[in-house]
């Protein structure tokens, strides 16, 4: 397959190569973080959807998520936050809340769907600033519609929904060739049986977000925070080199989440004809006249924290405490474990020890 540039413009020569003839692109002509993206969000989708038996979408920038949800119906509410006038399917609601988590970093996304694209989904990703989407299939309606965007040059692939690759992976970084075996991480309930502060009922809505949370990490770039409630991760700090800073920018983007399903949205009336892009910052705008910097995640029922590595101080605890989060999945393994756990008892925080990590570069 050849790529019309590699990461960047300059560099002009990109391909390719699939001996498995699994990976397939339908439509435009894509760069390799195209790929990346591609890649890693299907993986994601792919493990939510075999894990948790409903269909699945995220929205990806720069090889990070930065929403992914399971299907669900959606509320009016959410409709309006999530700017939906029509009617939703299964998989277009999944893709409706993963965009919806944090729409203004989802600008220019690129999407992957665990199933089939259906017309409804196709129809709303046409109305989204995208680059592009992977999926195992299309609908002939479906991909009408989509190799229609961005003036015929919307990145269409599919991949085969039954491909396996080899145990061990490689990659070259400055000729330099690395080889390991591949995370093949299954997330099963032997994960959250270590539950070492026990303050409330792990139901099987939080093990489902509990799961949901440590695939996502599975795929966010290190070091990594996501928050999820009721099937939807609303909140990801990834990439940054201390974990209090991942966890300030989960929890402030779950807030601001929040912030967004509770606010009058009347005001779109005397707006009709705007881009979406223009409503979404709109709403940014009177989200901020609104809200301001108030917390109110703690005001919403069965939030989940969850780390891809051992909290190595107990800031993180107080900051998750003050956003109303009522459990956490993390592995353990800091020297102050024992005072991380008194902590989460003090607030009355169910800590679930996933006894992995889940680094990810």
């Amino acid at each position: 397959m050849k790529l019309k540039y590699g990461m960047n413009p300059y560099q002009d020569y990109a391909e390719v190569i699939d001996d498995n003839n699994a990976f397939k692109l339908l439509n435009g002509k894509a760069s390799v973080i195209n790929v990346l993206d591609a890649l890693n969000a299907w993986q994601l989708v792919k493990e939510a959807a075999q894990t948790l038996g409903k269909a699945a979408a995220t929205s990806f920038k720069h090889v990070t998520p930065s929403g992914v949800a399971l299907e669900a119906e959606l509320t009016e509410q959410e409709k309006q936050a999530y700017l939906i006038k029509k009617e939703t399917s299964p998989l277009s609601a999944a893709y409706a809340r993963a965009r919806g988590a944090d729409r203004l970093a989802s600008f220019g996304d690129f999407v992957a769907l665990s199933e089939t694209v259906d017309e409804a989904t196709s129809r709303m990703i046409k109305s989204e600033v995208s680059d592009g989407v992977v999926a195992p299939g299309y609908t002939p309606e479906a991909l009408e519609i989509l190799k229609s965007k961005k003036k015929g040059g919307y990145v269409i692939f599919s991949i085969d929904k039954n491909y396996e690759p080899d145990e061990v992976e490689e990659r070259q970084v400055y000729g330099i060739t690395i080889r390991q075996k591949r995370n093949e991480l299954k997330v099963t309930d032997e994960l959250l049986k270590d539950v070492k502060t026990e303050s409330g009922a792990l139901t099987p809505q939080i093990v489902s977000d509990l799961k949901l949370g440590i695939l996502t990490l599975k795929y966010t770039m290190s070091n990594s925070i996501c928050v999820v409630n009721n099937g939807q991760v609303i909140g990801i700090g990834s990439g940054q080199q201390s974990r209090i800073l991942c966890s300030g920018l989960a929890l402030n983007k779950a807030n601001t989440w929040y912030q967004k399903t509770q606010l009058d949205y009347s005001f779109l009336k005397e707006h009709e004809g705007l881009k979406r892009t223009e409503l979404d910052q709109l709403i940014e705008q009177k989200r901020e006249e609104a809200f301001g910097d108030k917390v109110m995640l703690n005001e919403l029922d069965g939030s989940c924290l969850i780390s891809d590595g051992f909290f190595p101080q107990k800031d993180n605890i107080e900051l998750a405490a003050k956003y109303g989060i009522k459990y956490i999945g993390s592995p353990t393994g800091s020297i102050r474990d024992e005072e991380i756990m008194a902590t989460a008892k003090k607030h009355g925080i169910t800590f679930v020890n996933i006894g992995v990590r889940l680094f990810h570069h």
